[in-house]
């Protein structure tokens, strides 16, 4: 059956961490399982502010070999305790695919319209073309006992296949959870499955905006109102975008290439908090103060320099003529 890993990550304001965690971790646990993973940052807008965030600025998916036990597969995942820092939360969490459904657009792997409870991708080594992904939608939820297979069965064949009616929607698949694993002030802690969020709903678009068609949906349904107001359902919701996928290929195909904006320099990447707020206006006062010392540094040309350039300024015209398209990428 299909699985995947999921890890939820927040590593503080260490620089050096977080490089460290996205340029080696993450590419040797690929190298390890043999497989592929997507990277995502959390949005700053989240769109469901009346519902619970799930906590992680940074999300990684693995696809995930089968056959593995999931416990074997956590440790493979696990990063060197003594490279975290200490504030560090990395949550890991493995799922098996309960169904899945594949809109018009998608042009990965193997694929059959509409509900698929057998899923498609049976291994790892049999991977969808991901590159047109640039959004995830992820739910965890959990239905109370009394209405939990009513609610799933509803979910499953009745309210899910009815969200394809968005063009951007490529992919959607429900998992259930198999194993999970929490990181915290560098010590270890297996977490019992029963006690946790069994589901995960992970709607996977091609576009860095939710689609209104999918606002209106959950609106519009009075059978969703019922559950969520009714306290007959607890979930949690967020919003990540797609910005590296590991094994890195140069291809104009690629989720950065497509949303250049999503790409962060290595200092955005450390500047990160445990509250989404914080690390916005981290992110905010870092593009801030690059922008400050560029200015100052250009004020402080001296005169000779400004002459110098005013004698070649049809060189420079010429060269900026032939350098624009590669400033441009």
């Amino acid at each position: 059956m299909s699985r995947i890993a999921c890890v939820w990550a927040d590593l503080g304001e260490d620089a050096a961490a977080n490089q460290w965690y996205e340029n080696t971790h993450i590419p040797d646990a690929v190298t390890r399982l043999d497989t592929q993973a997507r990277n995502a940052e959390q949005a700053e807008d989240n769109m469901f502010k009346e519902v619970a965030g799930i906590e992680g600025s940074f999300m990684t998916v693995y696809d995930l070999p089968s056959g593995k036990d999931a416990k074997e597969i956590d440790a493979q995942l696990r990063p060197a305790l003594d490279m975290l820092p200490a504030d560090a939360r990395i949550d890991t969490r493995c799922y098996t695919e309960h169904a899945n459904w594949f809109g018009e657009e998608w042009r990965g792997g193997t694929r059959t319209p509409g509900l698929s409870l057998t899923p498609i991708l049976a291994d790892a080594s049999v991977l969808p073309d991901v590159h047109d992904i640039q959004m995830w939608i992820v739910v965890l939820w959990q239905p109370v006992e009394a209405h939990h297979d009513q609610f799933v069965q509803w979910f499953t064949n009745e309210f899910a296949p009815g969200m394809l009616e968005s063009p951007e929607l490529l992919r959607l698949r429900i998992f259930k959870l198999e194993n999970a694993s929490l990181i915290k002030g560098q010590n270890v802690e297996q977490k019992s499955p029963s006690d946790m969020y069994q589901y995960l709903t992970f709607w996977e678009f091609d576009c860095d905006e939710l689609p209104w068609e999918i606002l209106v949906y959950l609106g519009s349904s009075e059978r969703w109102r019922y559950y969520v107001e009714g306290g007959h359902l607890k979930w949690q919701i967020s919003q990540y975008l797609v910005n590296r996928i590991f094994p890195e290929e140069d291809t104009a195909d690629s989720p950065a290439a497509k949303r250049a904006s999503i790409i962060l320099n290595g200092g955005s990447r450390g500047g990160l908090d445990d509250s989404d707020r914080q690390s916005e206006s981290d992110h905010g006062y870092d593009d801030h103060e690059e922008g400050e010392s560029e200015g100052e540094s250009s004020k402080e040309r001296s005169s000779d320099e400004e002459d110098e350039e005013e004698d070649k300024s049809s060189k420079k015209a010429m060269r900026a003529s032939h350098s624009e398209p590669y400033e441009s990428r």
